[in-house]
């Protein structure tokens, strides 16, 4: 009897560079099966928005495939809920007489719950293998002298370039095809009679039913490394120069693949280094090391995973519970034109230029000092790319309430952030077809010049910075 290998897969849909996978195939001689859980009740409850989980479904199929050409099943179980996972995973486990099981570790709080139900309900059933594989390093290795977690970005920043000096990464190949008998090695259905199995058609259907931006980002496992190398050879070099320019492709655009993990960091990190000199890809891999750092705040003070700021100001302060306010800011009729084009944009495509999530943010908490979790939460639900420590952190940094966060006094003005960021207000236009005939210059007069066919602004930009700034006040006094 051949030993048996299984493959729990979870935010790490791809087979390059993938940790788990790449060990448990190492054997010639075990077979190998993989397995997902969806769980869309538990999306719901961690605000996984309908675009979103039509990208982890097309990542799904796209991946079956590319596991089909290893001679590699990979299962697909509807489960609803995290709460489900252990009864199911015992069944799997059981049924395909699993000897080793290999996943890459999770960060949050839930999921790591989940993972421990599981263990605990099958360590004497099955041996574990888990890795780090989310991160570049894992969050319990990057602590203060204190074996605290790090406050600062910058802090946190030199352990990581430091250790990774110590400790380069190392990135695994897509693993050798097993035999083909591997892929007939066990009769399923048994398993699909307990158990609905989402197959390939399911899939393309829930696909389609909930799908609601005009097209997904890309998933394509291949072009989606071709897309890196393109961008590491050609644009990182002028990243620092062009990211914060919406009108200008300056960016990766390989968040949504980091997402749901059709892509991995690590990778990444490994082929911006090697692409140019340090210089020109030192500002990209600090963003890289800003996914890190909120991941292990979310590690080392759990209580942000839990609705609450890091900061315990935030239960000193008021928010506004001003419906018209929030309405008009969602639906992209706040008056404020780079405003409402960004929202525009997330809303058409699923996707907002990260310049602009901070100008949002900043408008939405210290302009209207609406309650920072209405806008993340918003963000979630209209997201290709929702990764929940990114947006929550960076949240809770607009808002002045997070760990490392802006300084309460620091508000984004909208009006000289579109001058200098959208001066020709190009992309202004692009998602404001009312606007389209305007002159810059009138656009940008936005605050004392009536545009036709556009709303006047919805609250005085100086007068509400200096209220949100006197509340913060008071808060911290």
């Amino acid at each position: 009897m051949k030993k048996v290998n299984l493959v729990w897969l979870r935010n790490d849909l791809r087979i390059d560079d993938n940790s788990a996978l790449y060990h448990a195939a190492q054997d010639k001689n075990c077979a190998v099966f993989a397995l997902y859980f969806v769980c869309q009740k538990q999306w719901q409850e961690h605000w996984v928005g309908s675009n979103q989980q039509a990208l982890i479904f097309a990542a799904l199929s796209e991946l079956k495939q590319q596991l089909r050409k290893l001679n590699i099943p990979l299962l697909i179980l509807d489960a609803g809920h995290f709460s489900q996972v252990p009864e199911l995973m015992q069944q799997v486990v059981t049924q395909l007489k699993v000897d080793d099981c290999y996943f890459n570790r999770e960060i949050l709080l839930n999921e790591r719950e989940r993972d421990k139900q599981v263990y605990n309900r099958l360590k004497d059933q099955v041996k574990f293998h888990s890795y780090n594989d989310q991160t570049l390093i894992s969050p319990h290795k990057i602590v203060t002298k204190e074996q605290q977690g790090y406050k600062v970005f910058s802090d946190f920043a030199r352990a990581v370039k430091s250790y990774l000096a110590d400790y380069p990464l190392q990135n695994f190949s897509s693993p050798k095809a097993k035999e083909k008998s591997n892929f007939n090695f066990f009769d399923f259905t048994q398993l699909a009679e307990q158990q609905f199995v989402i197959d390939k058609a399911s899939i393309i259907k829930k696909e389609h039913t909930v799908f609601s931006a005009p097209s997904l980002p890309e998933i394509n496992e291949k072009k989606i490394h071709q897309q890196l190398e393109r961008f590491c050879k050609s644009a990182l070099s002028d990243y620092a120069e062009q990211r914060d320019y919406p009108a200008i492709s300056g960016t990766s655009a390989l968040s949504a693949a980091l997402a749901v993990g059709s892509l991995s960091i690590k990778r990444c990190y490994t082929l911006a280094k090697q692409s140019v000199n340090e210089r020109q890809s030192q500002t990209w891999i600090n963003e890289l090391i800003w996914r890190d750092f909120y991941r292990s705040v979310a590690w080392h003070f759990p209580h942000v995973v839990k609705g609450h700021a890091f900061n315990p100001v935030d239960k000193q302060l008021t928010w506004s519970n001003n419906t018209e306010h929030f309405a008009a800011w969602k639906n992209a009729q706040t008056g404020i034109p780079i405003i409402d084009a960004a929202i525009t944009q997330l809303r058409q495509t699923g996707w907002m230029h990260n310049r602009l999530r901070m100008i949002v943010a900043s408008y939405l908490t210290k302009n209207l000092w609406i309650d920072w979790r209405e806008g993340e939460r918003f963000f979630a639900e209209h997201l290709f790319d929702y990764d929940f420590a990114s947006n929550n952190g960076g949240w809770q940094w607009c808002a002045s309430v997070g760990t490392d966060a802006a300084p309460y006094f620091r508000v984004f003005n909208p009006a000289s952030q579109q001058q200098k960021f959208d001066p020709d207000t190009s992309f202004i236009k692009q998602w404001l077809p009312a606007l389209k005939a305007q002159p810059a210059k009138n656009i940008h007069k936005f605050e004392t010049l009536s545009l036709p066919n556009y709303p006047s602004p919805q609250v005085n930009l100086k007068a509400t910075r200096q209220q949100a700034i006197e509340a913060f006040k008071q808060a911290k006094g």
